[in-house]
Order: structure tokens, then sequence, then C-alpha cells
């Protein structure tokens, strides 16, 4: 069957799902072939099933407000499990006639472009690229997996869908190939009808690698987590749950254990502050990349420090919260960080480097920052961190979140969609 045959199949199909009809292809139903003697059929769990996607839009598409405005079609990708923003995001899109739908694969570009051929109007809405070039092994693949997913997006263009981004990093964490990155991202920004920041200087900050067409940035901050994890353990019930002191000051790194975070770094500061009358304490799922077994050993070696390499489930989060007095973030570089975002929401002040984006979503008396360039600039916030300890220091970090509650920034941001793109 022809390639745009079936992908009308599956549209047909897709409307069936959700009116109830049935639906059955033309013609004669072919016999399926019995399977191998003791074979099982199963379908590959990390593909999302046919249709799923044009299924979820419709759907989206039969209860979207019909007084905001043309509804449309918004497909993000990639989806994300492991964090709730684009959940958060997308909180009040059916309000305004957005109806959000994630691609958990690239492939499901062809049920979006067949959405936009079937006079349903769409938006591809990319954010995290970091799985476009992932696969790649040297920088001539990289190159060459850069020019396919250009190409693909060109096509979906060349339909009448339309396409946003997000920009969550200056370049994905870790990238080995960082040229083929930045050029990835011109392409976009050269491309996208409208570009959220999350971070007022996003374009300053990007330009070294690539440049942002003013006229379509707009600036939606990072939405806070609250109602998103359960907040109901006291201080108290946490420190008895990770063995801590009453009265021992706790400084906090939560979030995924990844060279990029800077642990090695944070360590050594640790090490040479001593760890009288602290505990440093490290929790996330840690990956398998280079230098990250060794780091985790490294941690159960040094005083004062607990060390708990898992992902942490979405009940826990408040007890590595409302445990600490203090979160650090000693990030080689960053642009945003919804682990900080986090924090914040849970009114913990922070310590986080000068030059990057979080240490502009730093309110006053939130926290201090460190020059991440001076040798000590670390071990010196460090020693400073009990004078965060402080009812006014936690007050400043939960007001720095003031009018960034979830409904707000998802609300702003359909809005911005909307006034740009009709």
């Amino acid at each position: 069957m022809p390639r745009r045959e079936a992908l009308r199949l599956l549209l047909r199909s897709a409307r069936g799902l959700v009116t109830g009809a049935p639906v059955r292809p033309p013609g004669p139903r072919k016999a399926r072939p019995d399977p191998a003697p003791g074979a099982i059929a199963r379908a590959d769990p990390k593909l999302p099933a046919k249709g799923s996607l044009l299924a979820d839009a419709y759907a989206g598409l039969a209860v979207a407000a019909p007084d905001a405005g043309t509804p449309f079609v918004l497909g993000y990708y990639p989806t994300v499990t492991n964090n709730p923003f684009q959940s958060l995001l997308y909180d009040q899109a059916l309000d305004l006639g957005i109806v959000p739908v994630g691609l958990r694969a690239e492939m499901q570009l062809d049920e979006l472009e067949l959405l936009q051929a079937g006079a349903t109007q769409t938006l591809l809405h990319l954010h995290w690229l970091h799985p476009v070039l992932r696969a790649a092994t040297s920088a001539s693949l990289a190159a060459s997996e850069r020019g396919r997913f250009v190409r693909r997006l060109d096509r979906y263009l060349a339909s009448g869908g339309r396409l946003a981004w997000t920009i969550h990093n200056v370049l994905p964490h870790e990238a080995r190939f960082r040229d083929e990155e930045a050029r990835l991202c011109a392409a976009i920004a050269e491309r996208a009808a409208a570009i959220h920041v999350l971070t007022e200087r996003t374009s300053e900050l990007v330009r070294p690698y690539f440049e942002l067409p003013p006229e379509r940035v707009f600036h939606v901050s990072h939405p806070s987590y609250a109602g998103a994890y359960p907040d109901t353990v006291s201080r108290r019930e946490a420190r008895q749950r990770l063995r801590l002191g009453r009265d021992e000051l706790v400084v906090v790194a939560l979030g995924a254990i990844r060279p990029y975070k800077g642990l090695d770094r944070l360590l050594a500061a640790w090490a040479a502050i001593g760890a009288e009358g602290r505990r440093l304490v490290i929790a996330g799922p840690a990956t398998d990349e280079p230098g990250v077994a060794a780091l985790l050993e490294r941690a159960r070696q040094t005083p004062g420090v607990i060390v708990d390499p898992r992902k942490v489930p979405g009940i826990d989060v408040q007890v590595f919260l409302r445990s600490a007095d203090v979160a650090v973030f000693p990030y080689l570089e960053g642009l945003n960080s919804g682990a900080l975002a986090l924090a914040q929401t849970f009114g913990l002040p922070a310590i986080v480097p000068t030059g990057t984006g979080l240490a502009d979503a730093l309110g006053p008396g939130a926290g201090r920052t460190y020059d991440p360039k001076t040798p000590d600039g670390l071990a010196d916030a460090l020693r400073d961190a009990r004078a965060m300890a402080t009812p006014e220091a936690r007050a400043a970090a939960s007001a720095t979140l003031e009018g960034r509650d979830p409904a707000s920034v998802s609300r702003a941001f359909a809005t911005e969609l909307r006034s740009r793109l009709g």
C-alpha cells in the first residue's frame, strides 16, 4: 500500500476511535499467516502504536474550547516522563483551543503532517534536541543526521505545518559534536515561527553558537512545580528518614547524576571545607556515562556525604527537599534548571554559578552565586551556606516563583502562541 494511502487509512481509523464508528479498510481482508510454532507476537513497546497520535488529537479537538479561535493540534517532541514540565506547560492549553499531543517517536511526525493535510491546523513544538544526534558516532554521521532531520522538518513545513521551539539548553548536555549541534539549533531557529525562552538573556547566552531572530522570540518563565509533587512530610520526618541530625546543616544536590552537573567539583569543595556539623545529600538517577561510577565511589568515601543514585520516586522528592537547608547547583554550564525551580518550589535558597541562566533565576536574598572560574569559589559558597539557612532566605526563595504557578504560566504560554500563530 502506498505510504500516503496508508496514512489516510490511519487518519480514518483515528476518527473512528473518537466517534465510535466502525472502521474497516476497503476490499477483502487478508488472512494473517500463522505464527511459527512457539512464537509469541508482540508489538515493540518502545514504539507508539500507529494512529495513536491521530486518536489523541481527535479526542482533544472534541473537547477543546470552541470560543478561543480555530483549534489547532500542538505536537510536542520529544516527550519526557521523568519531569512534569510538559504537563505543567500545557495545563491550560485546551482552554485556549490548543490540543497538545506528545510525539513519542519522530516517525509520528507523519501523523501530524496527515492532520495538516486533512485541514486541521498543526504546530510542531520542539523541546530538547539531544535525540536528533544521539546515535551519531562521528562528526560526519552527526552532520548526516542533522541534514536528515532538517529535511524532515522542511517536508512538514511544506505541508502547511508550523514550528515552535522552547530552548532549554544552550546546547544539549554532554554534546559530543558541538559544531553540528550548533548548526542544528541554527537551522531550527531559522525555521521556527515562535521561539519560547525561559530566561530573558537566552539570546545573549546562545549567541556564541547561533543567533535567534528577535521578532520571533517570546519569554515565559519556567513554572513552579506547585502541586506536581506531594508535600506532606515535615522537616523532622524527612530528617528521620535520611538519618540526619536535627541541627546539622544539610545541603542537597537533587537530580540526574551526570558529568555536566559538576559533582566532582562539588565533592572537592566539600572535602576542602570539612564535614563537621554539615551533611551533603546527592540523590538522583546515575547514568552509565564515563566517570559516573568513579564519581559515585568517591562520594561514598567522602566524609559527611550521603549518596542515593536511583530515580527518586515522586512521593519521595519531598523527603530530600524538606530535609535540606540549601540546594547547590555546581553545573559547569547551564541556561535553565528545572531542578532549581523545584528547589525554590520547596522554599530552598540555592548556590548557583555566575554567568549562567541559573544566576538570573535567583531572586534577591534567595541564595548566592559563585564564580566557577575561581578555584575556591564553590568552597567559599558552601562555607557561607549556614547564613542562608534562615526563614528569610526560604521566604525569598519562595517569592522568586511568585506569579509562576503552573496555571498562570501555562495560560501565558498558550496566549503568546495564539497571538503569534493565530
